[in-house]
C-alpha cells in the first residue's frame, strides 16, 4: 500500500526490485466511458438536430402550402419556356431543372421538382401533371397526353400556351372593367364610415341633440350612433357573413345555386355564359384535332367549364353520344346555355366530320362577342358608378348643411 508522500511513480523500498506500476485499469475504464458518453452526446445532439430541421421543413411546407399559390401569368410562363425548351431539342428534365432553378414561386417550384422526380421514376408528362390536379385541371394534362400519345408534344405545347393567352387575356380585361367600381366602393365605405364616427358626433353636439332636425340629418346621426355603439357587432357580423358566404359556396349544394344565380344576373350573365361557351368551343375543338376521341373530349371540355350547369348538359350529350344520339341535338333543347347558332355550327361539323374547325370557328365568333360585351360594360358601369357618388354626395350636404340653413332662418327670423 502507498505511503500518503509516495509518488504512485516511485519505486518501491528494495531498488533490486522492478517499479511497481500503479493500477491504472479503472481510470483507462472510466476514460471508456467517457469516450462512449461523448459518442452518445453527438449522437443526441445530431438527432435534436434532426428532428428540429424535420420540424422547420415540415413548417416551411405547411406555409408555402397554405400561403403560396400559383397565378394564370405563372403558368402561362411555364408553359411557354417548357414548349420552347422542347422545341429547341432539350430533355425533359434538364428543361424542368432549369424552370425550377428560375422560378421564384416556391410553391411552383416544390411543383416542378415533383414533376421531375416523377419523370426520372418513368411517369410521362401527363402523369406528372395529373399527380398534381390542385395546380393543373384536367383539360391541360389530357391535352398533353395527347400530344405524348400523337408525337405531336411540341405542336401540342404551343396550342396549349395559346389557348393558356387567351383564357389569360380575357381575365385580365374583365378584371381591368371590375377594379374602377371596386375601388370606387371601398372607397365611399371608408369615406362614409370616417364621416360617421368623426363627423357627425361633432354635428350632433353643434346642433345640441337631433330633436326638431330634418329626416336626412336624424337618419345620419342615428347610423353615427348605431356604428359608434355596435361596432363590435357590426364588424363580428361582416366577418361571419364573409366566412359563411365561403364555406356556403364551396360546398356542393352552394356552388351550384351560386353559379346558377351568375348566369341569371343581368350584367354578370351574358359575360359568363359567353366566357364558358369560348372556352367549351376552343378546348373541345382541339381536343378533336389533336386525336382525342369524341367522348373523351367533350367530357374534358365539361370540366374545363366550371359551371356544374354546363357540366352536367355537356356529360349527358357525351353519354348520349355513345347511344348514337348527336351532340348537337342533345344540345337543343336548352337555348339559354346553347345558342341555336352554335347549335346549328356543331351539326353542320358532325355531319361534315369537321367538328375540330366548326369548334375552332365558334370559339373564335363567341370571343369577339364577350370583347364587345366587356367594352360595352365599362361604358354602362361609368354613369351607374357617377350616379351612385353623386346620390351619397346629395344625401351628405343635405344632412349637414340643412340644419345649418335652418339655424340662419332661426337667427335671422329673430
Amino acid at each position: 500500500m502507498l505511503g500518503q508522500n509516495q509518488s504512485p511513480f516511485s519505486t518501491a523500498a528494495n531498488p533490486g526490485q522492478e517499479p511497481v506500476l500503479p493500477q491504472v485499469t479503472p481510470q483507462i475504464k472510466n476514460e471508456s466511458d467517457l469516450v462512449l458518453d461523448i459518442a452518445a452526446d453527438k449522437k443526441f445532439e445530431e438527432q435534436v438536430q434532426g428532428e428540429s430541421l424535420s420540424a422547420m421543413d415540415a413548417i416551411n411546407e405547411w406555409v408555402v402550402a397554405h400561403t403560396s399559390s400559383i397565378k394564370l401569368a405563372e403558368k402561362l410562363l411555364f408553359f411557354q419556356l417548357l414548349g420552347a425548351m422542347l422545341s429547341a431539342g432539350l430533355p425533359i428534365i434538364d428543361a424542368l431543372n432549369l424552370l425550377k432553378d428560375q422560378t421564384k414561386n416556391e410553391l411552383l417550384k416544390r411543383v416542378i421538382e415533383d414533376m421531375r422526380d416523377q419523370i426520372e421514376e418513368g411517369s410521362s408528362l401527363a402523369v406528372a401533371l395529373r399527380n398534381n390536379s390542385d395546380v393543373f385541371d384536367e383539360a391541360t394534362c389530357s391535352v398533353v397526353e395527347a400530344g405524348e400519345k400523337s408525337g405531336k408534344l411540341n405542336s401540342i405545347m404551343k396550342e396549349l400556351v395559346a389557348q393558356y393567352q387567351q383564357v389569360y387575356g380575357l381575365t385580365n380585361k374583365i378584371k381591368a372593367v371590375m377594379i374602377y367600381p371596386v375601388v370606387v366602393l371601398v372607397v365611399m365605405v371608408l369615406l362614409t364610415v370616417i364621416v360617421l364616427i368623426f363627423v357627425v358626433p361633432k354635428l350632433e353636439e353643434l346642433f345640441g341633440g337631433s330633436g326638431n332636425l330634418p329626416f336626412a340629418t336624424r337618419l345620419l346621426i342615428g347610423a353615427s350612433n348605431f356604428v359608434l355603439s355596435y361596432w363590435y357587432l357590426l364588424a363580428l357580423g361582416a366577418f361571419a357573413t364573409f366566412v359563411g358566404f365561403g364555406k356556403w359556396k364551396s360546398s356542393r349544394s352552394g356552388k351550384r345555386a351560386w353559379s346558377n344565380f351568375i348566369l341569371v344576373a343581368p350584367i354578370s350573365g351574358q359575360i359568363m355564359k359567353k366566357m364558358i361557351l369560348v372556352r367549351v368551343c376552343r378546348i373541345f375543338g382541339f381536343l378533336i384535332g389533336a386525336g382525342v376521341p369524341v367522348v373523351e373530349s367533350l367530357k374534358i371540355a365539361s370540366s374545363i367549364a366550371e359551371n356544374p350547369t354546363y357540366q352536367d348538359k355537356l356529360l349527358l350529350a357525351a353519354d348520349d353520344l355513345t347511344k348514337g344520339i348527336s351532340i348537337a341535338e342533345n344540345l337543343s333543347d336548352d337555348e339559354k346555355l346553347f345558342p341555336r347558332m352554335l347549335v346549328n355550327m356543331m351539326s353542320i361539323g358532325e355531319k361534315t366530320a369537321s367538328l375540330d374547325s366548326v369548334m375552332g370557328k365558334a370559339a373564335d365568333f363567341y370571343q369577339e362577342e364577350l370583347e364587345r360585351k366587356i367594352g360595352g360594360l365599362s361604358k354602362i358601369m361609368e354613369p351607374i358608378i357617377l350616379g351612385v357618388i353623386a346620390g351619397g354626395a346629395v344625401f351628405m350636404i343635405l344632412a349637414i348643411y340643412l340644419p345649418i340653413l335652418k339655424m340662419n332662418e332661426q337667427i335671422m327670423g329673430s
